[in-house]
């Protein structure tokens, strides 16, 4: 056998060795070059004559160009770091080309595929478009005025009490964003006023933080004593020496808050700062998702221009391109929550209310803009009536599922409900009279008469409720919720016990 094997495998090796030999009768041929060489046909047969596979796409996980969606991405005002020491007392301030800056990335970001960018001027006069900017902001103002008085009032430790709740209230709103200059003013008296209760450390971060905000600012000579005016300097040579120009907004929580705020995914930082051989452009990509700076770049003002380009081709690359969503689809809208609940009945037939604790699920999914379904399942245990009318407690089983309308502003959800409530009731038996408490419903002293008994009856009708939810953060949420129901069937048994309300606050996740 194996003499047979070996023979076969000589004779096919000697017809392989043949059929690549060229034949006496073949005349040989030239090669000729063609001046635009084109690659050979693919062979779409493999040598073992079964289909070749197709090669793979550079990127696998890349999606179709139509259902591509556009990357969002919005552009904080840059800032103008570039100062100088001796100048921090002049009569005038600087002038910068900041706007130039903000107008070349805008331009940059259009000329990109797949890009949807919010320039400068829109990202201002949406977060000063809230409607907490008019009351909180007021507020804030108010604080000011409050620690300026208390400082010129010679209790600059009171006051700075007071300007740094001012400068909490504007960073709420973002004001540091779309306006600088009252949380920068605040900011400042705040460091002031620290410096002058004696706070000497305490203050000279305070000031160094002020100039992350309002970089540019300047001070009428000889306005501030002294003392101050030392640490007014002192403070800026610390901000430019190691201060980080692109975290003049704050920490990544807050960039992370203020992208969410923006509706965009990512955001683009820049600032206009000294350096060692002219100023320099100083331009940062900030994700939301992963809370980081993606990219980075600094680069003299006169290259600007050159490697903006670049930087950008480079960093959307790797920036992801996610699949857009059917119109009749919405992100991220599946919410889940488990929750605290009491729920107190407003007609019953014992003489002071009896409490009813325990907890809740539930689930809503927002199928349309504005409109979801809900479903929630709970379970009370109901503590006797200090009267003890209420013979025993007893435990209940609620499941409620019905429509609601929804309305979302910044972190905030709020939603209104409706829907069929049903209740089953356990073992439910209640008197006001004195025998049958002291010796049972069943002993001959009592009157039947007076006992309620609802043992094992379900109670159903409608819900009304309403709603707020907190979004605390990646997809968690701090929910509290109120309602209040009817019930009209069994139609005879509705007439003693009715009108459940309902308070439960508890945490939820978003699918």
């Amino acid at each position: 056998m194996r003499p047979l094997l070996a023979m076969g495998a000589a004779l096919a090796l000697l017809a392989a060795v043949a059929e690549a030999q060229p034949t006496a009768a073949a005349p040989a041929v030239a090669p000729t070059v063609s001046p635009n060489p084109q690659p050979p046909p693919l062979d779409t047969r493999s040598a073992l004559g079964n289909p070749a596979v197709v090669a793979a796409p550079l990127l696998a996980g890349d999606v179709p160009d139509e259902v591509k969606r556009a990357r969002s991405v919005a552009i904080l005002p840059f800032k103008n770091q570039a100062v100088r020491l001796a100048d921090l007392f002049a009569a005038e301030a600087q002038a910068g080309a900041i706007e130039g800056l903000e107008t070349r990335v805008a331009q940059a970001l259009v000329a990109e595929a797949f890009v949807s960018g919010r320039d400068v001027g829109e990202v201002r006069l949406t977060l000063a478009d809230d409607h907490a900017v008019a009351s909180q902001g007021q507020l804030a103002q108010q604080l000011y005025r409050l620690g300026l008085d208390l400082y010129w009032s010679l209790a600059p430790g009171r006051a700075a009490v007071k300007l740094q709740q001012a400068v909490a209230a504007w960073r709420e709103l973002y004001q540091d964003v779309f306006d600088p200059k009252p949380c920068a003013d605040a900011q400042f008296m705040y460091g002031v006023a620290l410096v002058d209760s004696g706070r000497t450390a305490e203050g000279h971060i305070a000031l160094k933080d002020a100039f992350a905000l309002q970089t540019d600012r300047r001070f009428r000579p000889n306005f501030f004593p002294p003392p101050i005016e030392r640490a007014l300097t002192a403070a800026l040579a610390d901000f430019l020496s190691t201060g980080d120009p692109l975290r003049a907004y704050g920490d990544s929580a807050r960039m992370a808050q203020l992208a969410r705020r923006l509706g965009v995914a990512w955001l683009v930082v820049g600032a206009l700062r000294q350096g060692e051989h002219g100023p320099e452009v100083w331009l940062g990509v900030f994700s939301a998702q992963r809370r980081l700076y993606e990219a980075e770049i600094h680069v003299p003002v006169d290259e600007f221009e050159v490697r903006l380009q670049p930087f950008l081709s480079r960093w959307l690359a790797c920036a992801p391109i996610a699949e857009a969503l059917p119109a009749a689809r919405i992100a991220d809208t599946l919410r889940t929550d488990l929750s605290a609940a009491y729920a107190p009945f407003l007609r019953q037939p014992t003489r002071t209310a009896f409490q009813s604790v325990g907890f809740s699920v539930g689930i809503a999914h927002e199928f349309r803009q504005n409109l979801e379904w809900f479903s929630r399942l709970a379970l009370h245990t109901s503590i006797t009536d200090p009267y003890r009318d209420l013979l025993r407690s007893f435990n209940s089983v609620r499941a409620v599922v019905g429509l609601g309308a929804t309305i979302s502003r910044g972190p905030l959800r709020f939603y209104v409900q409706a829907g069929l409530d049903a209740q089953l009731l356990g073992s439910f038996e209640a008197s006001v009279d004195a025998d049958c408490k002291l010796f049972g419903t069943d002993h001959r002293l009592c009157d039947k008469g007076k006992v309620t008994n609802l043992d094992q009856s379900i109670l159903a009708g409608v819900q009304g409720a309403a709603g707020v939810q907190l979004h605390l953060g990646r997809d968690f949420l701090l929910g509290l919720r109120g309602s209040i129901a009817n019930y009209f069937l069994p139609l005879d048994g509705t007439d003693k016990l009715n009108l459940p309300a309902g308070i439960e606050l508890g945490l939820g996740y978003r699918l």
